[in-house]
């Protein structure tokens, strides 16, 4: 039984081998046997090969064109290495199986109930009779049991709701009987927690909220940063070999296995410098010079791209920015014309295949206008286009904002008059609409909020309110069109400007400023609702 290495040669031909319909080299001398062989390991006389992949070294492509015959044998030549190439006795006629191969060029609708035999149809026609007679009686079922339901029919039925005492369950004579209360805040281990800060930025990194730089007290700047993971519980620091120089009001972006830090400002130089952070690597690697420095920008990763845009340095405010791909020498200027007026403090989303702009500090104040960036299937950004103005919220800087998979929503903030808001809109893109969100159980006006996307709500969290930094939360539901109060329960602290992210089950808060004096101290919430259960007796 042969073992090692063997020299093989393939063909597919009729019935007689009369004709070669494929062959897995071209056969020059007309002799019926392929030139070229293809090497294989042999175990025990064993071997396995795919026919027609390519990727073999001198293994010829196999079309379906082959499996157009209706009889197609294997014809097989055999070289151990001593004897010579020998053709193995006798051919093998191929199954079915690999006529498959034919099934792609079947015609779309050419298989219909002509080609079937009448048993086949006769079996398949009862079983779909004996389904839809399913499928009946099932909805018959489903529609007596939802009208059981809806009029509270059963004794001892018990409902869930949000709301006490839920009018729609009392009126079908459903009675409060217990009350689950929300989760309250919680704090974040301490050990290994950075220092107290504001200004500072922080992405959620698939598993780690990362924090970065910031200014310790005024003026203070900090170049140092930690890595904090809900479970196990656990905060990690930032390596500082080779990090960007200390800063505040940078901007950050997660690109799936870096996080990008650029920008911002130090002892009154606008910064056009960065760095690239790999968490798994615990390495910093430079940024390439970029565009003018700044603060106040718009930072954002678009699938392929960091983008930077507006913000503003000491020559006043920008209406430019600039690109780069990870791993390039240089960035790429974002020369395309219909650019929004210069600003800072604008918002940015990213909502698919666009970047959406709102929004910002402009030359005479709050503005209360938008664009949209185009990017292409790479991610590269390629025309500019205005927001529709109709129903659009009133000129803001200091709001907040979030792409819900389908809207962009943004809330509070500070008007041109200089007083805060508590209104927001939510914008379709693909509508180019606008619509107002209900004031009705809304959070209190602010500005310097966060704000993140569960999936299903926008939480709207701390933030400077009329009265000084508050601690107060609210959840929107843009399906519902309903706010909710998030629980205080826990005694979470009142800040402005502190970095929040959403880990898939919790909202984390880190850093920003109460008043004048940073604040470190990371807090947690699960969002559930209180809930109330209300049973028929």
């Amino acid at each position: 039984m042969f073992e090692g290495e063997g020299d093989f040669k393939f063909a597919l031909v009729d019935a007689g081998a009369g004709e070669i319909f494929w062959a897995n080299a071209s056969d020059l001398d007309l002799d019926g046997e392929p030139d070229a062989a293809v090497t294989l390991p042999v175990s025990r006389g064993l071997y396995s090969v795919l026919l027609g992949d390519a990727s073999v070294s001198h293994m010829a492509p196999l079309t379906p064109a082959v499996f157009a015959n209706e009889a197609v044998y294997l014809r097989i030549w055999f070289d151990d290495g001593v004897s010579g190439f020998r053709l193995l006795q006798p051919d093998h006629r191929l199954a079915a199986a690999p006529y498959a191969v034919m099934a792609a060029a079947v015609p779309d609708g050419a298989i219909d109930a002509a080609k079937l035999a009448p048993s086949v149809l006769a079996g398949l026609n009862g079983q779909v009779a004996a389904l839809e007679q399913r499928m009946a009686d099932l909805s018959d079922q489903l529609s007596a049991l939802s009208g059981a339901v809806g009029g509270g029919s059963f004794a001892g039925m018990t409902a869930v709701s949000a709301t006490p005492n839920d009018p729609a369950l009392v009126a079908q004579g459903f009675a409060l009987f217990m009350t689950v209360p929300a989760p309250g805040w919680s704090d974040g281990t301490p050990v290994g927690e950075p220092l107290p800060r504001f200004g500072q930025t922080g992405v959620w990194t698939s598993g780690e909220l990362f924090v970065w730089g910031g200014e310790l007290a005024s003026g203070v700047l900090s170049g140092s940063g930690a890595l904090y993971r809900p479970e196990p519980e656990a905060w990690r620091e930032i390596s500082p070999l080779d990090a960007p120089v200390a800063r505040s009001g940078h901007g950050t972006a997660w690109t799936g296995t870096e996080a990008i830090v650029w920008g911002g400002s130090a002892g009154g130089s606008f910064l056009a410098s960065g760095g690239a952070y790999d968490p798994v690597a615990q390495a910093w690697r430079p940024l390439p010079e970029g565009p003018v420095g700044r603060v106040g920008h718009v930072a954002a990763w678009t699938g392929s791209r960091f983008l930077v845009w507006g913000g503003r340095n000491a020559t006043g405010l920008l209406a430019e920015g600039a690109f780069w791909e990870p791993g390039a020498a240089q960035w790429t200027e974002l020369s395309l014309p219909g650019a929004p007026a210069a600003r800072h403090l604008a918002t940015g989303v990213l909502a698919g295949d666009k970047l959406l702009f709102w929004g910002g500090e402009g030359e005479a104040g709050p503005v209360g206008d938008g664009a949209r960036l185009e990017l292409n299937s790479g991610g590269v950004p390629s025309a500019w286009s205005p927001l529709s103005l109709s129903g659009a919220p009133s000129a803001r800087s200091g709001h907040a904002a979030v792409w819900t998979g389908q809207q962009m929503v943004i809330w509070g903030g500070r008007n041109a008059a200089g007083e805060l808001v508590g209104d927001g809109a939510a914008y379709d893109p693909a509508t180019d609409v606008w619509e107002a969100l209900p004031t009705d159980g809304a959070p209190t006006a602010r500005r310097g909020h966060a704000a993140v996307w569960t999936g299903q709500e926008m939480l709207v969290v701390a933030g400077e309110t009329a009265a000084g930094p508050t601690a107060e939360g609210h959840a929107y539901d843009p399906v519902a069109r309903r706010w909710r109060a998030l629980s205080t329960a826990g005694n979470p602290l009142a800040r402005r400007n502190p970095t929040a992210v959403w880990t898939g089950t919790e909202i984390l808060v880190f850093g920003g400023r109460n008043a004048t004096q940073a604040i470190g101290s990371l807090e947690r919430l699960t969002p559930q609702p209180t809930w109330y259960f209300h049973r028929k007796p």
